[in-house]
């Protein structure tokens, strides 16, 4: 994940400029919520009620399995020679409420082809990336890079990309993979772990059908970009182990990727469609923490007992407008959000007018919105909440920048305040 600066936002409740009754006035108060909301590559703890809506955020990915919170990271590592770089990853879990990481997954080529090529130059010494002139074009240069795709409850999905090249011409490989990892345990998933034996056949039937269609019409097309995709038609093999979990308006689908090479070697995939399947029964959970899309696609929402969370997309479908409401309230009223990247912001906000429904600005978060996890049904213990506190600290400090923005609201009319340094 890419770290991002850490952002703390206090928005209290707006208060009516006229007179207005005890029921008026209760009506602005945020309705009592607390959730975790996954967007882009940071993670948004909201809190609201009468003081107001607290959020805070940092570059952390979090996946709750049976009430129990585990942070998933991948570290990376690097180590440069005068003709020679080598780069690894690996994918690790952390449960919030436990010290120790586990590995979630590791590959052993790139510190393999590390220890033969240092036998084979024992003099070479490892050079200091901030003093020393790295080597733009190394002989030998053996890297892998991991991507987390997605996550649902306990079930990780990510690729993996290994690239050898060594100065001796031998042992070049360019693969990728995807991959679905139990962030309780380590152990790699097949689909008969996920979805059952006779429902995996049937899709793995569904998949190899559609990759040979896909096939079939890329060596018949006469546009120029199949002329170029058949130089590399080849080296696709349909890969049963190389698949993602996904979902579709909150049902739960296998997406296949096809790993290939292209005309230089370098490794590509073919992405089939996902495949809708019967919803296992670990799904339940997981379902809970999707979106769903209004009729009108206009925005995407959580619904929650007492509070509804809805995320806008900007025009350009780049950023989402978080806002929350009341259960049971029009859809439409005001919007707020704050405006600008990590340096600089302001807060702005009205009550909805038409349907007479308060809405309270959450933030702008980037697109897309993953998942939403509730802290408050039912309601985390203590110490969760003291462990999750650790944890965005923790990943805050690794990104070197704490800012906090605060609205506050004056008394009997509407206030708007900036962005502070704390």
């Amino acid at each position: 994940m890419t770290q991002r600066a850490v952002m703390s936002v206090v928005f209290a409740a707006c208060a009516l400029g006229v007179a207005c009754g005890e029921d008026r006035a209760s009506e602005n108060v945020p309705p009592t919520a607390e959730f975790l909301v996954a967007a882009g590559d940071s993670t948004y703890w909201v809190r609201g009620g009468p003081d107001g809506v607290r959020v805070r955020s940092a570059p952390i990915l979090l996946t709750s399995v049976d009430g129990q919170f585990y942070e998933v990271f991948v570290a990376a590592e690097a180590v440069e020679y005068d003709d020679a770089s080598f780069a690894t990853a690996r994918v690790w879990s952390r449960p919030v409420l436990g010290a120790d990481s586990l590995v979630l997954f590791q590959d052993s080529t790139v510190m393999q082809q590390a220890a033969r090529w240092k036998r084979q130059h024992p003099r070479e010494q490892p050079l200091d990336p901030d003093t020393d002139d790295l080597s733009e074009n190394p002989r030998t240069l053996v890297s892998e890079d991991i991507e987390i795709v997605d996550v649902h409850g306990p079930w990780l999905t990510f690729i993996h990309v290994l690239d050898v090249d060594t100065e001796s011409g031998d042992d070049h490989q360019h693969r990728g993979h995807q991959r679905v990892v139990d962030v309780r345990t380590g152990r790699l998933a097949t689909l008969d772990d996920l979805i059952g034996i006779t429902e995996a056949r049937r899709i793995t039937g569904v998949a190899r059908r559609s990759f040979a269609g896909i096939i079939d019409s890329i060596r018949v097309a006469e546009d120029e970009r199949a002329e170029l995709a058949r130089e590399s038609l080849d080296s696709f093999r349909f890969d049963s182990t190389s698949f993602a979990i996904t979902d579709v308006d909150r049902a739960p689908a296998i997406a296949f990727m096809v790993p290939g090479n292209g005309v230089d070697g370098e490794p590509i995939a073919m992405h089939l469609p996902p495949i809708a399947v019967n919803a296992p029964s670990w799904w339940d959970l997981v379902r809970a923490t999707l979106p769903s899309w209004m009729r009108d696609s206009t925005d995407l929402q959580w619904e929650r007992a007492g509070y509804r969370v809805s995320a806008r997309p900007s025009p350009d479908g780049e950023t989402l407008a978080l806002v929350l409401q009341r259960n049971g309230t029009g859809r439409r009223g005001g919007q707020g959000a704050i405006a600008g990247g990590s340096e600089t912001g302001t807060v702005s906000g009205t009550e909805g007018r038409a349907s007479r429904s308060p809405e309270w600005p959450v933030a702008t978060v980037p697109a897309p919105a993953y998942q939403l996890m509730s802290l408050d049904a039912p309601a985390v213990s203590a110490a969760t909440r003291s462990a999750l506190a650790r944890a965005f600290d923790r990943s805050t400090a690794l990104d070197g920048l704490v800012q906090q923005a605060t609205y506050v609201p004056a008394t009997g009319k509407r206030s708007f305040g900036g962005m502070r340094r704390e």
